[in-house]
């Protein structure tokens, strides 16, 4: 009887030696490694700066991590840079902290946090209003036809948008719907400019960010 309380009483004593943090850290992980817990992201650089890209987990009780911490480092972006995309996992609250900040150390941050669906794809989008960056998380879509282009506009600043002659604005950080045209130079004016898109193809799907100079960035839609 009295090896078994030992016994007892050793277990419990190990039990209790493993700390709540380290009990915390397990369920943090205990998702991972699962591709139903995967999930594809786009980096996009719509910006005039040359951006580092962090994302991390929040804490299964909601509360962020230090995303600007090395250890969440993703990507380098250059302006200009073709899409990057990545595979990231996410825990059970399906919570993430985005950040991008300017290689040049006197530069702009940018911090959102965010909820996001299992099995999806997303674009992380930087964009630019005036010196500000923002980031923005836009989930993936297309809405393909076989004789037109298909875009969804995405405005940095505020813009006019004109679609063979019906005209709708767009307040700085809001998405359209999508919108269908066939003539590559004049079906789609943004800010009373043509906006030429002649590389892009029919058939396909795009995101399309703009401001008061009218195209910043194209990107397709995976």
């Amino acid at each position: 009887m009295k090896s078994h309380w030992l016994f007892l009483t050793t277990a419990a004593l190990f039990l209790s030696a493993c700390s709540s943090d380290d009990l915390e850290e397990e369920l943090e992980t205990i998702n991972f490694g699962s591709d139903y817990y995967k999930n594809d992201y786009y980096l996009l650089n719509a910006t005039d700066y040359e951006l580092d890209y962090h994302i991390a987990n929040t804490q299964l009780n909601g509360d962020e991590r230090d995303v600007a911490d090395d250890d969440y480092y993703l990507a380098t972006l250059a302006k200009d840079a073709q899409q990057y995309a990545i595979t990231h996992e996410s825990n059970a609250n399906r919570k993430l902290s985005l950040y991008v900040a300017a290689r040049n150390v006197f530069g702009p941050v940018a911090q959102k946090k965010v909820e996001v669906e299992y099995d999806h794809a997303y674009h992380v989008v930087a964009w630019q209003n005036a010196a500000q960056i923002n980031i923005s998380l836009i989930e993936q879509q297309q809405d393909n036809q076989d004789d037109a282009y298909a875009l969804r506009i995405f405005a940095a600043e505020p813009i006019q948008v004109s679609i063979k002659g019906h005209s709708f604005s767009l307040d700085a950080g809001e998405l359209s719907a999508f919108v269908h045209g066939s003539d590559c130079d004049s079906d789609i004016k943004i800010a009373q400019k043509n906006v030429d898109l002649c590389t892009i193809s029919f058939n396909r799907s795009y995101l399309l960010v703009a401001n008061q100079q009218g195209l910043a960035a194209l990107y397709t839609e995976q």
